[in-house]
């Protein structure tokens, strides 16, 4: 099922001629820059993600993603590297509508329940992609959350790690490596374990916020197409079953009521969610 997309990659199914390097340079941003990165929209038809800051992995999720189920990811039309500039290029479809975040407000609460509903078959679906024999990213590759993050590689930290015990590990390292008291660490090192155990890899999209869940305008939808788009697959890969649950509690604001509607998404996992979100805590504060 992991068989690696070649790069470049180009489709065969475009909707027009791709854009060139000039058009994408002085298209409109549509997110903030950061990182070494723009997103930027090419007529009605592309986004294109670009910069130093840009890993291709995105793109290979989005096509791993999209070959292997029925969820509804931005059609990936480019992967490509200017070997000039050393900027990495994403050419993706363009959806037309606005983020779940923006809709949220005005949804009753059966227009909610039935999106929670229709992202619950999503993450189901993603949940039952066979399990692989390491926690990384798609490819047997480094885990790319932040909390793998080293300065200069190291496999200790970024993975892929083989085992639930070897990627505790992992995390116990990275407190190391951003200076946490070595005490704390070692009382890390006890605890972790005890919550962070049993849990199988499961294909994860790792940043599930309403910002990266786009509803597509109706005018604009094909009777085939679905109402609601995953995009943003930057951090996706094999993680622990509980992690998408608790990234996505760690990214709330708790400023309206979508807190109270993670669960009919996703699986609790209330007790992982509370340690992983004092790690992460503690890693940044």
């Amino acid at each position: 099922m992991e068989t690696p997309f070649e790069i470049p990659f180009y489709a065969a199914d475009l909707p027009c001629p791709l854009p060139s390097s000039a058009e994408i340079e002085n298209a409109p941003d549509i997110s903030l820059q950061y990182g070494g990165r723009r997103i930027v929209a090419v007529g009605q038809n592309f986004v294109v993600k670009f910069g130093l800051g840009v890993n291709l992995i995105e793109g290979e999720n989005m096509l791993f993603v999209r070959r292997n189920t029925n969820i509804s990811v931005p059609r990936v039309y480019a992967l490509y590297s200017d070997s000039k500039t050393g900027k990495n290029y994403i050419v993706m479809e363009r959806i037309i509508g606005q983020s779940l975040f923006s809709a949220w407000p005005q949804l009753t609460t059966l227009e909610k329940t039935r999106t929670l509903s229709d992202l619950q078959r999503y993450f189901e679906e993603l949940r039952h992609l066979p399990s692989p024999s390491y926690f990384g990213s798609f490819g047997t590759r480094p885990l790319l959350d932040e909390i793998f993050w080293t300065d200069e590689p190291d496999p200790l930290v970024n993975g892929p790690s083989a085992s639930e015990k070897h990627l505790n590990e992992a995390m116990i390292q990275k407190y190391n490596y951003n200076g946490g008291p070595p005490y704390r660490a070692e009382y890390l090192r006890k605890c972790l374990p005890l919550v962070f155990k049993g849990h199988e890899a499961v294909f994860t999209h790792g940043d599930l916020q309403r910002k990266n869940i786009m509803v597509r305008e109706k005018i604009n939808q094909a009777k085939e197409e679905a109402n609601l788009v995953i995009i943003d697959w930057e951090k996706s890969g094999w993680y622990p079953r509980y992690w998408e649950y608790s990234l996505a509690v760690c990214a709330l604001r708790w400023d309206d009521d979508w807190a109270l509607w993670i669960d009919r998404m996703l699986t609790p996992f209330v007790h992982e969610s509370a340690w992983l979100q004092t790690l992460r805590l503690e890693l940044w504060s």
